[in-house]
């Protein structure tokens, strides 16, 4: 790939000016060069819409010390970082720490999943160094960071939590309190990454004598116990569960997490298709809910025993597998 001089654009570059803008300058001279392949002009031009995007939301949200617990972004918020994408400066893309926490806080936020892959990190990286290289300044200096769990969920806390789960969450549906207790029950005895998770079907649930057996894990492994306030809540959330599907039609519901309240998808003549509450939740859908409803729930319960509960299901996987 040839070099890029910023020579080649009739405007400076400067540390103030308008990062998309910088950014947008840069990949149209990639792309004139002709040295580039387009597959690594679409991962730049991911890669640095992404940085702009992350830095917006820092400048919305504040900064999060290392490690923070990170909550997913909502529709509106998502809508405000865009629009606040516009007035970023290049500058801030450079400054000290920047680099250190997109790649530990990007996928959470952004993405809803603290799951990290190292190719996607090396990728912004370089994006981040060509950029650097384009306006004359010094490559980024980074950390390799991963996103740290708050202090370990204890048997006590996890309890109190569920305890304390009883009531209606402020600016949540009536039954967001029964499914993310319901959540945290679950994985308190088997804290699995949100793709086992969401796969788990109803026929993996034994409900007998107050307690709930979970049939997860290897063939021939024993079935995880839920007893006491675990257990009911998981009792409760199938006794919604079971009203918010009733009413639906076609082929059986099997996984035990679905949508407490309508929604919509593309598709139709007017460009979305109704989706009615009871739907399977997929992964990300999961992810959301729970970022969502634990959100709120901090709020709350801010100062009880259990809280504020860890704001992302892969921090809440953390916070329960060293136990």
């Amino acid at each position: 790939m040839r070099a890029v001089s910023p020579a080649q654009f009739t405007q400076p570059v400067r540390s103030a000016q308008p990062a998309l803008q910088t950014v947008a300058a840069y990949l149209a001279g990639v792309e004139a060069s002709g040295g580039a392949s387009r597959a690594l002009v679409r991962q730049r031009s991911w890669a640095l819409r992404e940085a702009v995007l992350f830095a917006a939301v820092r400048r919305l949200r504040g900064v999060a010390p290392p490690g923070g617990d990170l909550a997913a972004l909502t529709d509106p918020e998502r809508d405000r970082a865009v629009a606040e994408s516009a007035h970023v400066t290049l500058g801030e893309l450079f400054v000290e720490g920047f680099v250190d926490a997109w790649l530990e806080q990007a996928d959470p936020v952004l993405r809803g999943t603290a799951d990290r892959r190292p190719a996607t990190g090396r990728a912004r990286v370089a994006s981040l160094r060509a950029l650097a290289a384009f306006v004359g300044e010094g490559a980024p200096q980074h950390r390799e960071a991963h996103p740290v769990p708050r202090d370990l969920l204890t048997p006590p806390e996890m309890d109190s939590a569920l305890v304390a789960l009883t009531g209606h969450l402020p600016g949540r549906g009536p039954d967001d309190q029964v499914r993310l207790a319901a959540v945290l029950a679950v994985m308190s005895v088997w804290p699995v990454r949100s793709f086992e998770l969401s796969g788990l079907e109803l026929s993996q649930l034994r409900l007998s004598g107050g307690e709930v057996e979970l049939a997860v894990g290897e063939p021939g492994e024993a079935p995880r116990v839920l007893r006491g306030v675990a257990a009911d809540r998981i009792g409760a959330w199938i006794d919604v569960r079971a009203g918010l599907i009733a009413a639906l039609e076609g082929g059986p519901v099997r996984t035990v997490w679905t949508s407490i309240r309508s929604n919509s998808r593309p598709g139709g003549p007017r460009g979305s298709l109704p989706l009615p509450p009871g739907m399977p939740l997929r992964p990300r859908g999961l992810q959301r809910a729970y970022a969502r409803s634990v959100e709120a729930a901090n709020a709350l319960h801010h100062g009880l025993p259990g809280f504020p509960l860890p704001r992302s299901l892969d921090l809440l996987r953390r916070s329960l597998q060293g136990r």
